[in-house]
C-alpha cells in the first residue's frame, strides 16, 4: 500500500494518510453518508471523479476485519484549471482532532498542487463546520458569496444591440468559452473546457453570445429545487459596459418563464458591485445568505 504520510491522532501511530484509489470508491460513498462533518464542492464534478489522482487522500487505520483498513476521513483537492484548485471533497468521520486529521491530509495533498502550478487552494464552506478550523491550518478568508434571489417576472426594458445575436452553446465552443472565463476572472473563478461540457450535460439553458459572428460571453443555467438557478454570466471583459449583459440576461429569464420557472437565484460576490446593481436593476434582491470563501496560500508551503 502507498502511502503519502504518516502521522499521529490522538496517540494512534497505526493511523496513516494514503492515496485514494477507484477500489475506494464504496467506502467513500459510506464515509461521506455517514460522516458528521462533510463537504462537498458546488460544481459538476462527482466525488468519484477525483479518485486515483495525487489530489485524493484517505484516512485509514487497521479494522477488525483484515481485508479492509477502516476509513476515518478523506479530502480531495484538485485544479480544474490550474494554477487554482478547490477542496472539492473533505470528510471525518467524528469530532476527534479535526485540526491534526486536516492538517495531514493537506499536507499530503500540497506537493502535488505545488507540482502542478496551483498557487491558491479554496475552500467554499457551504457548511459551517470548516469555519473554526481554517485559520488555525493557514486559510484566510478572501471573500464571501452572497445569494440572491428573484422571485416576479418583471423585466426591464432593455435596448436592442446591432449585430447581436444569442444561440444555444455548442460543443465547438467550449475551449473559445474557457479562454473567455481565464480573460474575465481570477484563477480561483475559472471554468475550464472540461468543466463547461460536465456543465453542459446538467444545464437547464446553456446559451453564447455573439457579436458580429464573435463569441462575447455566455450564460448558463441550472434546475434548482423551486426554480432556477443562474449558475454562470461571463461576458469578455473588451465588451463589458455596452448592456451585452443586460441582453443575455433578460434573454435568460424569458426562457425560464416560457418553461414555468419563476423563482431565480444566483450567487456574486460580496465586492462584485458592477454585477449587483445589474442583478437589483432586474429584481433580484440579496437574501442575506452568505457563504464564506477560504485560501490558502500554496507559495508559503511549496
Amino acid at each position: 500500500m502507498e502511502f503519502a504520510n504518516q502521522f499521529n491522532v490522538q496517540g494512534r501511530a497505526d493511523t496513516a494518510v494514503r492515496l485514494a484509489v477507484p477500489g475506494d470508491g464504496a467506502q467513500i460513498m459510506r464515509l461521506l453518508q455517514t460522516a458528521q462533518f462533510q463537504h462537498l464542492h458546488v460544481d459538476w464534478h462527482l466525488p468519484g471523479d477525483w479518485l486515483g489522482t495525487p489530489g485524493f487522500v484517505a484516512l485509514t487505520r487497521p479494522s477488525p476485519s483484515p481485508d479492509e483498513a477502516e476509513m476515518t476521513a478523506c479530502l480531495a483537492a484538485a485544479p480544474d484549471p490550474a494554477p487554482a484548485a478547490w477542496v472539492r471533497v473533505a470528510a471525518l468521520r467524528d469530532e476527534g482532532d479535526v485540526t491534526a486529521v486536516l492538517t495531514a491530509m493537506l499536507e499530503s495533498v500540497s506537493p502535488w498542487l505545488c507540482r502542478e502550478g496551483v498557487t491558491e487552494l479554496g475552500w467554499l464552506a457551504i457548511e459551517s463546520w470548516p469555519n473554526p478550523w481554517l485559520p488555525d491550518l493557514g486559510f484566510r478568508l478572501a471573500n464571501e458569496i452572497e445569494i440572491y434571489v428573484k422571485e416576479d417576472t418583471a423585466v426591464p426594458s432593455i435596448p436592442t444591440i446591432p449585430d447581436l445575436r444569442i444561440r444555444p452553446v455548442a460543443d465547438s465552443d467550449l475551449a473559445q468559452l474557457a479562454a473567455l472565463e481565464a480573460k474575465a476572472f481570477v484563477p480561483l473563478w475559472r471554468h475550464s473546457a472540461r468543466a463547461l461540457q460536465l456543465a453542459r450535460s446538467q444545464a437547464a439553458s446553456f446559451d453564447v453570445v455573439e457579436m458580429a459572428g464573435e463569441i462575447v460571453g455566455f450564460q448558463l443555467s441550472t434546475r434548482s429545487r423551486h426554480g432556477v438557478h443562474l449558475a454562470r454570466m461571463t461576458i469578455d471583459p473588451a465588451w463589458q459596459g455596452q448592456g451585452i449583459g443586460s441582453v443575455l440576461l433578460t434573454h435568460a429569464l424569458r426562457g425560464y418563464y416560457r418553461r414555468g420557472l419563476y423563482r431565480v437565484t444566483l450567487n456574486t460576490q460580496i465586492d462584485n458591485i458592477a454585477s449587483q446593481r445589474l442583478y437589483r436593476k432586474f429584481g433580484f434582491a440579496a437574501s442575506g445568505e452568505r457563504i464564506p470563501m477560504w485560501v490558502l496560500d500554496l507559495p508559503n508551503r511549496c
